[in-house]
């Protein structure tokens, strides 16, 4: 790729639960991830951790840019990058970015994009919070995380109680209710994989917001 070969552009490593960006840093390089998955977290005045989403090695350059979006507001993260495994990286100086894409519109435009998405993304957690839905918000975030394994569809046991509050903004307490009434009904149950979706058409319905949970 041709901005991996502009001058000043290095290779790094960041180990297992490092942190690439931290939350309050000023950006001074954007990094490409070209393998590993990396947690977008925040961590608010309460001490609350939220993630507020995922980096994963992607054949497209946006998705797999880290550290970019301040540029274009203060230059100062609002996240930690946290590695959640290994990560492989190139470190692009923030001026050497911002040289590259000023002359690509359709790579603004993606960004902008990215930027938007975000912004949904996190209004929707508000809403879903403001307005009681967060068992249905749960529910799409099992959905869109769901693989197919020998045992059906399973969640990997990577998410736990305390790790999809993280996603949600709730507590880890909150999810086991929510979790424990979907078990009851017969929609999922718990295996050494994970989290085994028996019944994804009901579970569907409940993430499209056509039944409540109460829990």
């Amino acid at each position: 790729m041709e901005l991996l070969k502009l001058p000043g552009v290095s290779y790094c490593e960041f180990p297992k639960n490092s942190l690439i960006i931290t939350q309050g840093q000023r950006i001074d390089f954007v990094y490409y991830l070209v393998n590993g998955t990396c947690y977008r977290k925040a961590v608010t005045e309460k001490g609350d951790e939220i993630i507020y989403g995922i980096k994963a090695s992607h054949s497209d350059l946006v998705q797999s840019l880290m550290g970019m979006l301040p540029l274009y507001s203060d230059g100062y993260s609002m996240h930690n990058f946290h590695a959640k495994t290994k990560c492989c990286c190139y470190r692009i100086p923030k001026e050497v970015f911002l040289e590259y894409v000023s002359d690509k519109p359709e790579l603004l435009t993606q960004l902008l994009r990215l930027a938007m998405k975000e912004l949904r993304n996190l209004a929707g957690i508000f809403q879903a919070r403001q307005e009681g839905k967060v068992a249905n918000q749960l529910c799409q975030l099992l959905l869109a995380n769901m693989q197919k394994s020998p045992q059906g569809l399973v969640i990997s046991k990577g998410y736990s109680n305390t790790e999809i509050g993280q996603f949600l903004g709730v507590h880890k307490v909150t999810v086991a209710r929510i979790k424990r009434v979907l078990k009851e009904e017969g929609i999922i149950d718990r295996s050494d994989d994970g989290i085994v979706i028996l019944a994804a058409d009901r579970l569907a319905a409940y993430a499209k917001g056509e039944k409540n949970i109460d829990y």
